[in-house]
Formats: C-alpha cells, sequence, structure tokens
C-alpha cells in the first residue's frame, strides 16, 4: 500500500469513527441493493437515500406530500411522482396518502432476498 492509499484510507477510518462518536444519523445500504440499483433511475435512487436519511430510525416512516419533495430536489411534481412510482414499482417503498394532494406516510420496505414475497 502506498502512502497516498494509506492515508486516504485512515482519512475514511477517521471520518467514519467521528460520525459514530457524534451520533450522526445514517442510513444502512445493504449489498442486496446492488440488484435493484440497475432498474431504478438516478433519480430514484436520490430519493431512496433522501427518504432512508429522513425517516425514523426504528420504523422507517417518513411524511413528505409530492410538492414538499419537488420543492427539496427542485424538480417538478410530475418527476417526483415518477420516481416514487419506481421505488414502489421496485418494492422499496409503500405510500399512504390520505387526503389528496396531502402528506403522504412513506414506509421503508424490507429489500433483500428473504422478505421478496411481501406483498403491498
Amino acid at each position: 500500500m502506498t502512502e497516498d492509499d494509506k492515508d486516504m484510507t485512515e482519512l475514511y477510518a477517521n471520518w467514519r469513527k467521528d460520525q459514530y462518536h457524534e451520533n450522526k444519523g445514517f442510513f444502512p445500504i445493504f449489498q442486496s441493493f446492488s440488484s435493484k440499483m440497475t432498474k431504478l433511475s438516478n433519480g430514484a435512487i436520490a430519493l431512496y437515500v433522501f427518504l432512508g436519511l429522513k425517516s425514523n430510525y426504528k420504523t422507517g416512516v417518513s411524511f413528505y406530500s409530492v410538492k414538499k419533495l419537488s420543492i427539496i430536489f427542485n424538480k417538478s411534481p410530475r418527476t417526483i411522482s415518477f420516481w416514487i412510482k419506481d421505488l414502489e414499482d421496485n418494492k422499496l417503498i409503500y405510500r399512504k396518502q390520505k387526503t389528496l394532494n396531502g402528506v403522504s406516510t412513506t414506509y421503508l420496505l424490507p429489500y433483500s432476498d428473504k422478505n421478496k414475497d411481501t406483498n403491498f
């Protein structure tokens, strides 16, 4: 390992340790997600990571309207709706909306092979 390689790996290791000790939130993405990535648009992946970071870490639940997400991502509501559909079609999220154009409850779904028969 070169000195540059060592510096880079130490930089990452120190950053990760600092984040952990400062109780910074994180969202794990497990290895089995790689099979989903090839089926998703880049925007859907970005939305999934955002929802993961913003969801309750114990329940995987978040509350965002399409309008609010369109403001956050600086995209049209139609684009956000396509991303949401992409995530729903790939069984990564389940959304429940109580009122038209209102805030939706978004549930992150497990994506390991163990739970592949989940029907939502």
